[in-house]
This record gives C-alpha cells, structure tokens and sequence, in this order.
C-alpha cells in the first residue's frame, strides 16, 4: 500500500512539473485513469498542495545513527566517513519531527541504517518509544526497517524488534567465499559464518526474513551458486542488485549478469513449485504500475545524516563530492525545501535521448548518476542495459508461473 501510494504522490508531481497550468480536473481524471482510482479520492488528491506543489510532504525518512562500522566492505557507500559520527538523541527527536509534521499518508516508514546501526542499539532504544509517542499524537502508524550486516546481532536485539515489529533486512552477498571476500572484519576476518550462526535465532522471532544480495563485477560468475547458499540459510525475500559506483560495468559483464538472472529465475521458480516460501522483488514486479521518472528520494523520503544534514537518500550523503550530496539543510536548522522541487519532479530533468527510448526506465539511483554522470539526474548507460535485463526477466517469470 505504502508503495502504491508513493507512486501516486510522485505521479502528481511529475504531472505538476510536465504541466504547468493543468487544472485539478484534469489531473482528477489523469490518476482516474492512471490508477484506478474512484473519483472522489482522485479528486481529494489532486487538490492536496503538499504533493503538487513546494510543501514538503513526506512519507519515509532514512534515519543513520551513525558512520561507524565493525566491517570494512569494499563497496561501502559511507567509506570516506568518520566513524566518530554518531547521531546524538536529540538528533533523531529532530529528524522524527520533521517526518511526523510533514507525514503526507497514515502510515509512515523509519528506516534505520549506518554504518552500521546496532553499534548505536542503546540509541534505538531511546528512537523506537518517542517515534511511537509522535506517532500517536499524530494517528499515524509507523513500518519500521532495519537494514545490518548481522554480526551484532543478539537475542536481546532480536526480542525487542521482535516486540516492535521492526523488520531486519540482512546484507548479504552469497555463499561463503564470495561472501568473506568483500565483507571483513577491520582485522581481514570473513563475517559469512557469524551471520549464517545467528539466522536461526533471527527466524525464531521474525520468520519471513529479508536480505540483500550485491553482485560484484567479480561475482558474476557465481551468482548462481551464491544465490542457492543464501536461500539454504533460510532467507525468504531477496533483493539482487548490481554493485553499481564511480567505475561503470561493460556490455559483457551486463550480459554475463543478465544470464546468471534467468537462471537464478528458473532456480527461483523450482523453489516456488516446491512450496518453498521465497519471493524476489525483481522477479515480480508488474508492468502495468506507472513508477514515474525518479525514485521517492527527495519527492516522499528523505536521509538524515548523524550530523543531522538532510539529503533526498543515504547514498547521496555518502558521497564525498558536495554537490553530490545535495544537502537541503539540517533538522537543527531547517531545511530549503525548493531545493528539493528538482527532485519532486524529476521528469523535468530527464535526457532528451530518454524521453525518445522505447523502454522507458525510472532513471536509475541518483548517487550512481551523478558519480557517473556528473548529475543526479542522468543515467549511465549501464543503467539502460541493466534495465533491460530487469524488464525480461520479470517477462519470463510472468510466462513460466504458467508452464
């Protein structure tokens, strides 16, 4: 639901920027259309100014406690940082604030993530009961995320997420060997084992468990495999992303990946006719959802930095160039809200070569275009090639639910 309605919000936007001088009746009918919707609720939202227009209305917020990180993962988007960043309490009060004042839905989603989180545990701990007391006050209700390389995890850790119904999503790229590769300890320690021993007590108090798997360029040629390891730990749902940065992917290593896809697909589906319980985001997405140009970053979420900085999402405020981090403010001191109206909407800045493309994407992750690109708003070409990739499997899933 959360996701349907941020694909309205952001549809709105793009309608707002792509026609100036429209009429609320005209976009009633756009999202009538669009959407389904029934009329009067397409006219109620045409007609909210905070999801048109320069408010700020919001629907998620990425808190990260902190910089700091037991691991030292070669890919890490927050490597440049001081690991003496952590995020004070009266911080994330702030930055709680600013999501339950400008909450645009009734139901609102924290994520917390780092470096990683469970360093700053006691810190949660404060988090959790204030956000809950905001949230009452406002008649919201609140998903929580919690996105941790699971070394730290311990029955404690897990009770209380479990008592509060915050989902863990594991990183996790593979079997072992792939694994330890890029995910060491800060003494050159592979971390795959300590995550695989505290699985089973994660499924004890959360049995439908999540992880994301990053493929390296260098991985390729294991997908397969790493795929099958992960899901003989117990994983459920599964997110397979490209490690995608400042050194682009050639058309060889796309292909290479897009072949391992389809036959992680036919390895997924086997799962499934087993009654093995598994779902993998990227093989399930329907075609007919408008996603617009541009993710939720900056339109309906937004990351806060330990130092409360706001940027539109965390990977931005990873990077180390300033203009790439786009900071709109600080919770301390307010924010700029027109600086986000680029990325409210964004179909203003799409390429003149990406409004002619017969397969029109969402215009990828704003932190890997601009490292690519120079700007946030540009994709790579990989990103046409990967979306591709993204489009027939999703194709092919469709087509073999009914072989």
């Amino acid at each position: 639901m959360e996701n349907r309605l941020n694909n309205i919000v952001h549809f709105i936007r793009e309608y707002a920027g792509s026609y100036p001088g429209y009429s609320p009746a005209d976009l009633t009918v756009a999202l009538e259309r669009t959407f389904a919707l029934p009329r009067e609720q397409a006219k109620k939202l045409a007609q909210m100014p905070e999801v048109t227009r320069e408010k700020m209305g919001l629907a998620a917020i990425e808190l990260n406690v902190t910089f700091n990180c037991n691991l030292t993962c070669e890919y890490c988007f927050v490597h440049c940082k001081s690991p003496q960043e952590r995020m004070r309490f009266a911080t994330a009060q702030k930055a709680i604030d600013l999501l339950m004042d400008k909450a645009i839905f009734p139901n609102v989603v924290i994520t917390l993530i780092g470096g990683e989180p469970l360093l700053e545990f006691e810190l949660i701990k404060q988090i959790v009961p204030y956000a809950l007391a905001r949230a009452k006050e406002k008649k919201l209700e609140i998903t929580w995320a919690l996105t941790t390389n699971g070394t730290l995890l311990n029955e404690e850790m897990v009770q209380y997420f479990s008592q509060h119904q915050i989902n863990v999503l594991l990183s996790i790229d593979g079997g072992q060997e792939t694994h330890d590769r890029y995910r060491r300890t800060r003494n050159g320690e592979g971390t795959w084992q300590k995550i695989a021993d505290r699985i089973p007590l994660l499924k004890t108090y959360q049995t439908w468990l999540g992880a994301r798997m990053t493929v390296s360029k260098e991985a390729i040629t294991t997908m397969r495999q790493d795929f099958n390891q992960i899901v003989q730990l117990g994983i459920n749902q599964l997110i397979i992303a490209p490690a995608q940065g400042a050194e682009p992917w050639d058309l060889l290593q796309v292909e290479q990946y897009g072949k391992n896809m389809v036959k992680i697909l036919e390895d997924y589906h086997n799962y499934q006719r087993q009654g093995k319980q598994l779902f993998i985001e990227e093989f399930e997405k329907d075609e007919r959802v408008k996603f617009g140009w541009g993710c939720r970053a900056g339109s309906t979420s937004l990351a806060v930095a330990p130092n409360g900085d706001v940027s539109p999402c965390s990977k931005l405020l990873g990077l180390t160039n300033e203009a790439g981090r786009y900071i709109v403010g600080n919770v301390h001191s307010g924010l700029d809200v027109k600086k986000l109206v680029p990325f409210q909407n964004a179909i203003s800045r799409q390429p003149a070569h990406c409004k002619e493309c017969s397969r029109p994407c969402a215009g990828g992750c704003y932190a890997v275009n601009f490292e690519q690109t120079g700007d946030h708003f540009t994709p790579p070409t990989e990103n046409c090639f990967f979306w591709v990739v993204g489009q027939e499997t999703t194709r092919m899933s469709r087509f073999m639910k009914f072989c």
